[in-house]
């Protein structure tokens, strides 16, 4: 891997890339604590294998996270930081962008009236998680069975908050998510069963389709 030589932290308005990022970890590093950093990378060799290791450990993180965790790095870790310290450092941390816990936010979800976007969330990540978790499996899947569902998505819309995308993009279904399906399809067929039950009992043929609705939404209003 190529090393750039140039290892200042401020790059302007130029995109920084994973490169970029890590040469100015190590920039930080080395400012941050002289002697430990040489004693950690006494020679150029060192140096550049320990970014070509880093880089790889940290390829799953954005750079902006990977200086912001290096800025972390310097206030909070007591000896010089490690790569494991650096990677607990970029994973996410709620309340570092003003987010609750993931079992605060659930119990917000499951306790909001009404279910709307309208609501006074404590933050948008919780109300378009409790959207994609599905207001049916909330309110009436135990806590063990929807937490895990909700958990997924939220942690998947915090990190897009921390990462600065887009909350709305739609979320792949994992495979615990295939709870929503299902209890969606048994809510929708009891729904179809109590409504021909219905139509039955008014002396409508529920076979009949569009007609059968009408003439049922017309006894309903009389």
């Amino acid at each position: 891997m190529a090393v750039k030589k140039n290892t200042k932290t401020a790059f302007g308005s130029r995109k920084v890339d994973r490169i970029d990022a890590i040469n100015a970890l190590f920039a930080m590093l080395e400012s941050a604590y002289p002697t430990k950093y040489k004693h950690a990378f006494s020679t150029d060799a060192d140096r550049i294998q320990a970014m070509k290791v880093w880089t790889k450990n940290l390829q799953e993180f954005t750079p902006e996270r990977i200086l912001a965790a290096g800025k972390r790095a310097i206030d909070t870790v007591s000896f010089f930081p490690d790569l494991g310290d650096i990677r607990r450092l970029c994973k996410l941390c709620y309340q570092d962008i003003g987010l609750k816990e993931p079992l605060q936010a659930y119990y917000e979800a499951c306790n909001a009236h009404p279910q709307s976007r309208d609501y006074p969330w404590s933050h948008l990540a919780v109300y378009l998680a409790a959207r994609e978790t599905g207001w049916l499996i909330l309110q009436s899947e135990e806590q063990s069975k929807a937490l895990p569902i909700f958990e997924r998505n939220y942690s998947i819309i915090c990190n897009r908050v921390l990462n600065g995308e887009n909350l709305e993009t739609s979320i792949p279904k994992g495979i615990e998510d295939g709870r929503n399906a299902t209890l969606s399809e048994q809510a929708e067929a009891s729904a179809d069963q109590a409504q021909q039950i219905l139509m039955k009992s008014q002396g409508i043929d529920p076979n009949n389709g569009k007609v059968a609705l009408d003439q049922l939404r017309e006894k309903l209003k009389t």
